[in-house]
Parts: C-alpha cells; structure tokens; sequence
C-alpha cells in the first residue's frame, strides 16, 4: 500500500507539473500579432516630450528589452507576453521584431494583409506558434465626428453610424482574415475582444502631458477618436459602446465558430458583406481560442498615456500582458465592467463586478 501511494503521489506530482507547463506556456515558441498603435507601443511612454510615434519595445505581446535576465521587465517596465514565457521556459522564444501590427489599422482593411505576413513570419519558425487578433478600435474611431453622414469612402463604412465598419464588412474581413491564420500548422490563434474605448469618458479630467490642461481640452484640439472624444456627451458613449460591443459579439461568435471546426475541415462558407467567403482549411496542430480579459477590464487613468490620452502607457501596455497571459478575475484590485443594459452606463463601466468572475486569457 505504501508503494502505491508513492507511485500515486508521484505520478500526480508529475501531472501537475505538467498541467502547469501546459497552461502557462502551451509550449509556444514564436508569437506574432496583428493589430493597431496598441499593439506598437504608441506613446506608451508617457513622458514630455512624447514621441507621437510607435514605442514598440513598449508593447505588450512580442517586446523583449530583458536580455539574458528572462524574468526582468527591461528598462520600460513592461513584462510582455514574450517575456512571460521565457521567465517560466528559461529559454528564448521567437517574437516578431517588429511585429506585424500597423498603427492606424482597422479590422476591416488590414487584418487579411496582417494575418497574410503574420503566417509567414510564423511559417518559418519552431512550432508551437501563436498568432494574435486584435483589432476593432480603429473601425470604430476613424469614423466621422458627425453621426450621419450624406455618404462616406466606402460602402463598407455606415453614413449613419459615423462612417464606421459596418457590422458586415466587419464580419467578413474577419472570417477572410482568420481563413489565412487557420491554414497556419501547429498554431494558436487568440482572437481578443477589444478594450472598452468609451471608458474614456471617465478620463476627461485627466492632465495631459502634450499641451497644458486636460484630456478633453486635448480631445477637442486634436482629432483623437473625435467620434467619441469631440464632447464625451452621452450620445456619443452609447453610440461608441453599441458599435464596439457589436464588433465584440462578432468577434466572439466567430472565433468560437473556428474553434469548433475540426482539423482537416473547411470553413463555413457565407454570404456576408456583399460577399461569399469562407472555405478556408484548418491547419494540423491549430486551434482558436477566444478572450474577453480586455473588454471587461476597467482601466485606470495611470494606465492611459499622458501624450495623447487614448493609448496605454507602459502601466496599460503591462496589465494588458498580465491579463491576456493570466486571465482576469474579478475583484476589488481589478474591478470588471458589469452590463446592465445600459449604453450610457455601460459604456462608462460604471457598474463594476468584484465575484471573481473570471475571463480567460490566451493560454486558458
């Protein structure tokens, strides 16, 4: 009995080492992301004179300033996703450098080219792979600050909703765009829901550091998602939030979809957006995953940088690496944002959840 008990016991201690190694890493060798400015770094300094430029050895996925001290955060502070992963291997991983993120991006008309490069960046190296999605921002804010509009630039941008990606045309490049990544072998596609941008509102008071006087003086100087931040008024949080929480729900439902094809089996094919797409194969090895972690954290104004009062500075760019590699669960030290059905209200994140509700990360 006490030879078996032994065994037993070391048998599960080698489990649990193993359950652990799997969760925290998945085995993951090279990452790559695509997105927008968030995920270059874009003024995530913080500092006079700011760089109105992209900070990329800021950014919180495939930065990696730590050199051979793997379970440092380098000189700015951020502890990135890369990095995270070499501190738990003791060993280098491969990161984009520079990753294939683009400031300005949109879903709508730069996902399918990012995830084009991202795929052979991630071809050429050691499986396991990640490959990241997350986008959205952008389709939101380079919208209009007029809410109806006589046309706009393209029939995929709404005349009525600011000129921004229609749901359509949101969900097509999407589905387009991950029949790219799943042809990828041996790879994780984490598709992230994006951050809750009309939080902003919360943060009008807030010094900026670019001109004297505050966040909304800045906003109303200079065209910074003026489709929200022109007035912060109401209006324009419940339209900001619908419109996110709609590209939220697309990409929550789709990724899901793709995780549930099997491998070897085809996308479904659709007609979306005054187009049939779809038919894409999934790679061996490759799966899709989904996270929330970002949607529903409600961010903090030490986390927003000071140049332009809309990107995160390295605090944003560091939580956002804690979150999407651990996960979010709900507490008074991280509160979440809580639904009630109000757009206004919601997207304030006035109303915040402490149960320890938990949203997974990429690596759940």
């Amino acid at each position: 009995m006490k030879r078996t008990l032994i065994y037993v016991g070391t048998s599960l201690a080698l489990i649990l080492s193993l359950v652990s190694f799997t969760d925290a890493q998945l085995g993951i060798q090279a990452i790559d992301v695509t997105g927008d400015s968030i995920s270059k770094g874009f003024n995530a300094a913080s500092s006079f004179p700011c760089s109105n430029g992209d900070q990329e050895t800021y950014n919180w996925i495939t930065s990696r300033t730590h050199g051979s001290s793997f379970c440092s955060t380098g000189n700015e502070d951020v502890f990135s996703i890369a990095e995270r992963i070499e501190c738990e291997f003791g060993a280098s991983i491969f990161s984009a450098a520079p990753n294939n993120s683009e400031s300005g991006a949109t879903l709508l008309n730069d996902l399918v080219i990012q995830a084009g490069r991202v795929k052979t960046y991630l071809t050429a190296q050691p499986v396991q792979r990640m490959a990241v999605v997350f986008l959205g921002h952008n389709d939101n804010c380079s919208g209009s600050i007029t809410k109806v509009n006589q046309s706009c630039s393209s029939t995929d941008l709404d005349p009525v909703n600011y000129c921004k990606t229609k749901s359509d045309s949101f969900e097509r490049e999407l589905r387009k765009g991950l029949d790219v990544l799943i042809s990828t072998t041996n790879t994780r596609i984490g598709v992230m829901a994006p951050v809750r941008v009309s939080q902003l509102y919360n943060f009008g008071g807030k010094s900026n550091c670019q001109l004297a006087g505050t966040c909304q003086f800045l906003w109303g100087t200079v065209n910074i998602c003026g489709a929200l931040t022109r007035d912060c008024s109401a209006t324009r949080v419940a339209d900001t939030y619908t419109t996110m929480k709609g590209y939220r729900d697309i990409l929550k439902r789709v990724a899901e979809e793709y995780a549930a094809i099997p491998i070897g089996g085809s996308s479904p094919v659709v007609m979306i957006g005054g187009q049939i797409v779809g038919g894409g194969t999934k790679a061996a090895g490759t799966s899709v995953i989904f996270s929330d972690a970002a949607w529903r954290y409600r961010f903090r104004s030490d986390q927003i940088s000071c140049c332009d009062c809309f990107h995160p500075s390295a605090a944003g760019q560091d939580t956002l690496a804690r979150l999407l590699k651990g996960g979010l669960t709900c507490s008074r030290v991280n509160p979440c944002c809580k639904d009630i059905g109000d757009p206004v209200a919601d997207g304030k994140c006035s109303v915040t959840d402490h149960k320890r509700t938990f949203y997974a990360g990429l690596f759940q």
